[in-house]
């Protein structure tokens, strides 16, 4: 009996605003069984037949959320309907229900081809009439949600401060907020809309949105718009966000890089100035060490030979900082060429040697690989490898080893230092290619030879990484992609830390 079935759960309170559910059935019992089911959640309206129905759509009467249809009827049938309302994309949103006692496949299909979105088989319990007008509801409630969302993420976009650019496929422009037009010199955003964002900023280039491939923010090199300096940064989303899945935000830069500029400057200056006459000092030293002056009292010669230590620690400092103004002032130039790599690691533990003999350290190099070939610049690439060297060394202990290691690998060389000594902390591991950080607080330096092999190997393409345990020394290593092609390939390559 229809008072024994359960009732489908309300869709919303009776306080919100109820949604509208047109019954059109030319049947005025079925018409009214329908009606009594719905109304406790709806506001309901009966159509005797389609051509009532779709006079009323096409009056100012506001549309309803739900049409129920049966499928036949004299005149204009329902699927008749239901193909006239889908024929409007004012109605797009409308939840279409088909009453038929068709049951065939082939007439389902029909059904539904036509535009509806569900169906339900006559003789029907009222409750799966009301569960399935409540399907209907949620989905339209839910699309409602979207677009408001939708609307709320525009208008954000719409007043950020950022040139901001949303792209869809094949990095081609979905969406452009009025600071990307300005910045970009568009008065209208239809002069975008469509055009690949390698064409609009061709210093963007498609490998460099290729290595951005996660949901974090990912900068790329600054350009110039009009005399203004844009650092962009790029996010891909893993899902498409309605206009596209990548997001590129355009931020003017230009007063903070001229800022940048004039302190570096200063920087730069000031160590040179400092390394000048440092470098007076250790050869003044020098020459009184070597006898200019006569012979010296052996507490004398070992007085100048902590100020001749001193000294270079502080001109290391200097050339440290140097080098750190290169890197951010953008002025950093890689010159690359094939270097072979164990030859270059090999020259380099010559130049240290004397450290590993007054350390009383043994050395080795294993695993020396015939051409091990990198496309490098060699001078950068023997700096790396000479700070991980010089770390190894100031940090093991007297009688300790320090083994320099090759691994030819399918696509990469690696290059990793070994030493015995003390290791570090777990904690300060994540730490050491941070800028002013150190391992060890109570060693001397800057805490910038770390950041700077970083920078240096990721200019490369490479990575960098260390694995150490306390008591039982450390592991520093990097990898370097092998080169698709050799012989005397020489290139120049600007880089900027972002």
């Amino acid at each position: 009996m229809q008072g024994s079935e359960p009732k489908a759960m309300p869709v919303q309170n009776r306080g919100a605003l109820r949604r509208v559910v047109w019954i059109v059935d030319d049947s005025a019992l079925d018409a009214e069984r329908a009606r009594r089911a719905l109304a406790d959640h709806y506001t309901v309206q009966v159509f005797p037949d389609g051509t009532a129905a779709l006079e009323a759509l096409g009056s100012n009467q506001a549309p309803p959320d739900v049409l129920v249809l049966d499928w036949v009827m004299p005149g204009v049938s329902g699927i008749e309907v239901c193909r006239f309302v889908r024929a409007s994309s004012m109605h797009a949103r409308m939840g279409i229900l088909l009453l038929t006692a068709r049951q065939q496949t082939e007439q389902v299909v029909e059904g539904l081809s036509a535009g509806a979105n569900d169906y339900l088989s006559k003789p029907y319990a009222t409750s799966e009439l009301e569960a399935r007008v409540a399907a209907l509801v949620r989905t339209i409630t839910l699309l409602d949600r979207a677009e408001k969302a939708e609307a709320t993420i525009r208008d954000l976009l719409a007043h950020v401060p950022d040139a901001l650019l949303v792209l869809g496929e094949q990095h081609r422009i979905t969406y452009a907020n009025p600071e990307a037009k300005k910045a970009l010199g568009r008065p209208s955003t239809g002069s975008l809309l469509g055009r690949p964002i390698c064409e609009v900023l061709p210093e963007l280039s498609a490998e460099l949105f290729a290595v951005a491939t996660g949901e974090e923010p990912f900068a790329l090199p600054d350009i110039t718009l009009d005399g203004e300096v844009y650092a962009p940064t790029v996010r891909v989303f893993p899902v498409d966000l309605g206009l596209g899945s990548t997001i590129l935000a355009l931020r003017n830069v230009t007063t903070r890089r001229m800022a940048e500029v004039r302190r570096l400057d200063f920087y730069s200056i000031i160590a040179h100035d400092l390394r000048s006459p440092l470098s007076a000092m250790l050869m003044r030293s020098e020459l009184i060490l070597m006898g200019k002056h006569g012979p010296l009292p052996r507490e004398v010669i070992v007085d100048l030979h902590k100020m001749q230590g001193s000294i270079r620690t502080l001109v290391g400092m200097i050339n440290d900082f140097l080098d750190l103004a290169s890197i951010e002032g953008g002025h950093y130039k890689l010159n690359k060429e094939d270097v072979d790599l164990g030859a270059l690691v090999e020259s380099t533990a010559d130049l240290l040697r004397p450290l590993l003999v007054s350390g009383e350290l043994s050395f080795e190099l294993r695993g020396t690989i015939r051409q091990a070939a990198v496309l490098a610049d060699r001078r950068r690439l023997a700096q790396v490898i000479a700070n991980l060297l010089s770390n190894a060394i100031k940090f093991t202990p007297r009688g300790g080893k320090i083994t320099a290691a090759l691994e030819d690998a399918e696509t990469y060389i690696e290059m990793a230092v070994e030493d015995t000594g003390g290791g570090i902390p777990s904690d300060q591991i994540p730490k050491l290619f941070q800028r002013y950080s150190r391992a060890d607080s109570r060693m001397s330096g800057t805490g910038l030879g770390l950041m700077i092999v970083r920078e240096v190997v990721e200019a490369h393409g490479g990575t960098v990484g260390v694995e150490s345990t306390p008591g039982r020394g450390s592991r520093f290593w990097f990898r370097l992609p092998k080169p698709s092609g050799r012989g005397g390939h020489r290139s120049a390559l600007a880089f900027h830390a972002g």
